[in-house]
């Protein structure tokens, strides 16, 4: 029987090698995009190209019942689900707590977590009514360990993933379900200059950003046999970027940018004179 996974977000980067490099590891795929067709036709062709299936779906998974639709199409093109990837979010919901609304709360909250919760539950119900011994693997962030300014809302919430994979691996390892995250760190193809982001490479510790072919290698080991022992961590994929911590310098820390600052502050006040105008 053919090994199966689906894959959310797999129309670019990171999601599109993740399903890439599991049909180079034999899989039958099916992938979710949102906004991204031609993207996700790629994947397919890539996928189809390697002699693997690959069922591409249009689906905005922050609508409520959609995850759940989305999985049980999956799960019927497929035949079975082997392992989900949970990779599709938005890691642009920034934002500081002083602008704080309960829309971009909410928003935030439906595609970088529920979206996931969701997924995980119901594709666990069918390993489980098929008697599969399956792997979810959730693919978080560093910024779900380390804290950054105007990161509450995506960096909580993927900090709230891996919390919440902890007690699935817990719950579900009496069904032989494994469930672990990745957390990448600065990942980028490998066609994108990164000379204009010398800074950043050369802040990494291995002195280069990662690729999103690598984070699919880390995800086909994780649901291989040869990590069958392997449940409820989160691996850091970031070239050791998160080590060093706070460095001992003379230099000052700068912590928030000067113009993000600006901008959240007047936008903050903004809001108090709306609020008074209401009173």
């Amino acid at each position: 029987m053919n090994k199966t996974a689906l894959v959310t977000g797999g129309s670019h980067n990171i999601g599109q090698q993740i399903a890439i490099v599991l049909a180079r590891h034999g899989y039958d795929v099916a992938i979710t995009y949102n906004s991204r067709k031609e993207g996700a036709l790629d994947t397919q062709r890539e996928i189809e190209a390697l002699g693997r299936k690959c069922f591409v779906y249009q689906a905005k998974l922050q609508i409520s019942d959609v995850p759940q639709k989305i999985v049980d199409q999956a799960h019927k093109d497929l035949g079975h689900l082997d392992l989900m990837v949970c990779n599709a979010a938005n890691g642009g919901y920034r934002g500081g707590i002083l602008t704080a609304t309960p829309e971009k709360l909410d928003e935030a909250y439906n595609l970088n977590y529920r979206n996931y919760i969701i997924c995980a539950a119901a594709s666990a119900r069918h390993m489980v009514a098929d008697k599969i011994a399956g792997n979810i693997i959730f693919i978080t962030s560093i910024r779900a360990q380390r804290a950054f300014p105007d990161d509450y809302m995506y960096g909580g919430f993927k900090a709230g993933i891996e919390r919440a994979a902890q007690s699935m691996a817990l719950e579900l390892s009496q069904y032989g379900i494994r469930v672990n995250c990745v957390a990448p760190g600065c990942i980028w193809p490998q066609s994108l200059d990164t000379v204009r982001n010398q800074f950043i490479t050369q802040s990494i510790p291995l002195k280069r950003v990662g690729t999103p072919e690598e984070v699919g290698e880390l995800v086909a080991f994780l649901a291989s046999d040869k990590a069958s022992y392997i449940t409820g961590i989160s691996i850091l994929q970031d070239g050791g970027l998160v080590l060093p911590g706070m460095w001992e310098r003379e230099e000052p820390t700068v912590w928030l940018d000067p113009d993000w600052k600006e901008r959240e502050y007047q936008e903050a006040m903004e809001m108090v004179a709306k609020s008074k105008e209401n009173e």
